[in-house]
């Protein structure tokens, strides 16, 4: 009789279970649209952008294998029942972040300069926003960064062997790679919450409340989003030749009316009819209607 033997490697145990890693990836991947409408809405920077590659399961040895020795390493916790997760963040991208959280545009000419301490408080801070955006499961209250550590040799140390789940993730500006970032969750620190580690959940409470909480922040991002408006008095047509004989005290007239209403424009769409008028000493328009799609 055959038998379909698969080939057991001690080295790296195999202790989640795929619906595990499926967890893992639908969180990483909110995680990354997050990080996105902060980057698109909050800072203005739409070119730098972030996507999930893949999940794996491997063993912690491997995880410290792959990254680099200056990478910035963020512990945190799912209080209160999950302590010491590992995110991790290739020393380019937290130079990047640095950069545009100080209102710069985030494209850097030295990537080979120190952190600071000083840097190391923006980092905790930005990450720890970033973090408190994530999904939490049931029994489970936040998510919060403990400590940064600006060389990975600083963090804290698993066995070799410790089976862990790791989500590879890179930031791009435009198709270029800035770098990559990664969660790392060890078997050990994750053990407390497995059987919620489940998509079905995810996605029953998704429904419930999850989809909510990720409207609630899209909305909130783009209320702080600055719009410019312009309101058009009116329009005429005149020939080259009358362009080129106007001066001072000539008289255009326009295809409104005196006492009809103008268009206001919203980011270069129109949007409402109003009238225009004085505020104390300013000119103000009054809004009289708006201007449906497609009129």
């Amino acid at each position: 009789m055959d038998q379909n033997i698969k080939v057991y490697d001690f080295k790296k145990p195999q202790r989640y279970s795929s619906d595990n890693m499926r967890f893992l990836s639908v969180v990483s991947e909110e995680f990354c649209k997050n990080i996105n409408l902060f980057l698109a809405y909050e800072l203005k920077k739409q070119k730098i952008h972030c996507k999930i590659e893949k999940v794996e399961q491997t063993n912690y040895d491997e995880f410290i294998s792959i990254i680099d020795k200056d990478s910035v390493i963020a512990e945190h916790a799912i209080q209160p029942l999950v302590q010491d997760l590992i995110y991790q963040i290739d020393k380019n991208i937290a130079l990047t972040l640095i950069d545009l959280v100080l209102g710069g545009d985030g494209l850097l000419e030295n990537y080979n300069r120190n952190l600071t301490e000083i840097d190391k408080q923006l980092l905790f801070q930005t990450i720890n926003d970033f973090l408190k955006r994530m999904y939490v499961v049931e029994s489970c209250t936040h998510r919060e960064v403990l400590r940064v550590h600006i060389n990975a040799g600083a963090s804290k140390k698993y066995p070799i062997s410790e089976s862990v789940l790791i989500a590879h993730m890179k930031v791009m500006y435009e198709d270029e790679e800035i770098g990559k970032m990664r969660f790392c969750e060890p078997y050990s620190c994750m053990e407390p919450i497995l059987d919620f580690l489940e998509t079905k959940i995810l996605f029953r409470n998704k429904n419930q409340e999850y989809d909510f909480e990720f409207t609630n922040a899209i909305y909130n991002n783009v209320c702080g989003a600055k719009v410019d408006l312009i309101a058009r008095l009116g329009k005429s047509t005149i020939k080259v030749n009358e362009l080129l004989d106007l001066k001072v005290g000539d008289v255009i007239a326009l295809d409104t009316k005196a006492n009809g209403d103008i268009e206001l424009d919203v980011s270069e769409a129109k949007a409402f009819k109003c009238r225009p008028g004085l505020i104390k000493n300013k000119n103000g328009v009054l809004i009289t209607d708006s201007i449906k799609k497609g009129v």
